[in-house]
């Protein structure tokens, strides 16, 4: 598990620093003309640009030059939000490419994902198109299915690759003369709710909540004074922030990479089901030879390490803990990880990543400032161990449910 765990955290750091080469990409917030946003972690994104959006373009009479854009960069996402919102296009409504396009009639195209060339020469070909028109064709890999049409009113209306369009557009509403934003679209803090909730669920953690009762026991046990006890407890705390925060942040450079906006919500999602089913395991046969707990010389490592009972000691136990919680309940923080990055811009997503540890951590502080005695920190230490499993079975059935809903209600409806 240990081993898991590093490689997570080593392929976050290189694909966070590793970044195919791409053209010069500007920095300009025009809203007119023709711009283009994609990832630069997207393999396919670049060539589809080069080789069939800009010539269909150009052959459709658009004379703009194409402004391209690394939303991946610093400030990158802010300017797609700000596209997006310009335009009045919903955050439910995403891809891993935009290209935001002035139509010769003065009308607007946003093509998102990677449409087939015949559907953009047909589609430019066409007089009385809606005002504002959304074209999507989500799929990246192999033949596509179906492609997506939206007016600015209505549903997001989907049709068979093979559909013409000569059947799909008149089906489409007029867009509307103003358009108007949900407050789910246009504020980002909706997500407070959500954040708050995974945050602490993800909190409800035994192997953290074992050490710091350990080491509180231990420190009243060789008789240090409150202060001390309030201080390398503090330690311990801040370091196990540190470290799920810096994998957070890891995490959050590898989802911003990706080439597919759902497949890291999925991937985070049956993961989330797989760590609750092994927590259900554990707590139906305890003698599972597989269990989320930490490695064993990681154990040994936090055993010595909390008998000597000094600063240095202290953060390290903190490290190590922080770095072993994250196979117990990974998943829940990939899915809002996934989300933040869909739904945010960067600055929001720091925010609220921050809030999200704040909040993984407080249960940690709460034992901290409540077990002020030798008696009550060894009554914790003791109530912990007599309902671990317990733990294990509510934990697992939460995290089931969790999973669940982020595959069959959020991710369908478009939220990440």
């Amino acid at each position: 598990m240990y081993r898991w765990q590093v490689s997570i955290l080593a392929v976050s750091l290189v694909l966070s620093l590793g970044r195919p080469a791409t053209p010069a990409l500007a920095q300009s917030d025009t809203s007119e003309g023709v711009h283009i946003f994609f990832s630069a972690g997207c393999a396919h994104c670049w060539p589809y640009v080069e080789k069939t959006l800009i010539p269909a373009l150009q052959a459709g009479g658009v004379t703009a030059e194409p402004v391209v854009h690394d939303f991946t960069r610093p400030g990158g996402r802010q300017l797609l939000a700000d596209h997006a919102a310009a335009v009045g296009l919903p955050r439910r409504i995403a891809d891993s490419m935009y290209a935001f396009v002035t139509r010769p009639d003065g009308g607007l195209l946003i093509v998102l994902g990677h449409v087939p060339r015949y559907l953009l020469d047909d589609l430019l070909a066409r007089d009385q198109l809606p005002r504002k028109l959304v074209i999507q064709q989500p799929e990246m890999h192999g033949r596509p299915e179906e492609y997506r049409l939206w007016s600015f009113a209505g549903e997001l209306l989907t049709f068979p690759i093979d559909s013409p369009l000569s059947d799909a557009l008149p089906l489409l509403p007029p867009t509307p003369s103003q358009i108007v934003m949900s407050q789910d679209d246009a504020d980002p803090a909706t997500l407070l709710s959500a954040v708050i909730v995974t945050g602490l669920l993800d909190s409800i953690n035994p192997c953290a909540f074992a050490v710091i009762l350990l080491l509180l026991a231990f420190l009243f046990t060789i008789r240090k004074s409150r202060a001390q006890i309030l201080g390398l407890g503090a330690i311990y705390v801040a370091m196990i922030f540190i470290v799920y925060y810096a994998i957070g942040l890891g995490l959050l450079s590898t989802v911003r990479l990706s080439d597919e906006p759902h497949f890291v919500a999925r991937v985070g999602s049956y993961l989330l089901i797989g760590l609750g089913m092994l927590n259900l395991i554990e707590y139906r046969w305890p003698h599972f030879p597989i269990k989320l707990h930490m490695p064993a010389v990681a154990h040994a490592k936090v055993n010595k390490l909390l008998k000597v009972a000094t600063v240095p000691a202290t953060i390290g136990v903190g490290f190590i803990v922080g770095l072993c919680t994250f196979p117990c309940s990974g998943g829940i923080y990939i899915s809002i990880i996934t989300l933040l990055n869909a739904k945010t811009t960067l600055n929001w997503g720091l925010a609220y990543l921050t809030l999200y540890n704040a909040l993984y951590v407080l249960p940690l502080v709460i034992i901290l400032l409540a077990a002020g005695n030798r008696v009550t920190a060894k009554k914790w230490a003791a109530w912990e161990r007599e309902h671990a499993l317990s733990f294990r079975l509510w934990f697992g059935l939460i995290m089931i449910g969790l999973g669940a809903v982020m595959l069959w209600v959020v991710i369908p409806a478009g939220s990440v």
